[in-house]
């Protein structure tokens, strides 16, 4: 882990910008041009709290599957840093003790089109180590093979993830 937990930013031979809070997971030839995006602690700020890592092993051009509970339900949700907001599925609703969930209707828009879903709220959502109460998610059947949904960034932006997909490895650590 960066110590600090500074956060890096590096751009590839493509021009495409990467973030990571581990300085080693950055290849080698690029690790000279990473700068910081963190600002420095002052030197009398108290040491942040030591908190453990999720790794998530996943097979490298595969989605990243991630464990989370909803509700202390446990459900498989892909890594979407593209994806604004959070959707589980109708049946990861129900086994989650929702019901048939109707929420509020809401208009989502993906790069499959767009359709009319339901938000609801949650009374927990689990991921790494971390809860979050009372929070609204998408209810939408995404017909996804082998996961109950999409993990987006109003999720995500909780934590820091970094994806090592040289070795097959995520890691998300609570912010």
């Amino acid at each position: 882990m960066a110590a600090g937990a500074e956060l890096y930013r590096w751009t590839d031979r493509e021009g495409i910008a990467h973030y990571t809070a581990d300085l080693a997971s950055i290849p080698a030839d690029f690790r000279a041009t990473a700068t910081v995006m963190s600002p420095p602690r002052a030197p009398d700020a108290p040491p942040r709290p030591v908190v453990d890592q999720t790794v998530v092993a996943f097979t490298p051009g595969a989605p990243i599957i991630v464990p989370v509970l909803v509700n202390g339900v446990a459900v498989r949700l892909v890594v979407d840093t593209g994806a604004d907001r959070t959707i589980i599925s109708p049946a990861a609703a129900e086994r989650a003790g929702l019901g048939n969930p109707q929420g509020t209707p809401v208009r989502i828009s993906g790069v499959t089109g767009s359709a009319t879903a339901a938000q609801i709220v949650v009374p927990t959502l689990d991921l790494a180590g971390t809860r979050l109460g009372n929070f609204a998610v998408i209810v939408h059947d995404s017909s996804l093979a082998n996961a109950d949904g999409l993990l987006g960034r109003d999720v995500l932006d909780s934590f820091t993830l970094t994806v090592d997909a040289a070795q097959g490895r995520a890691v998300i650590i609570p912010r």
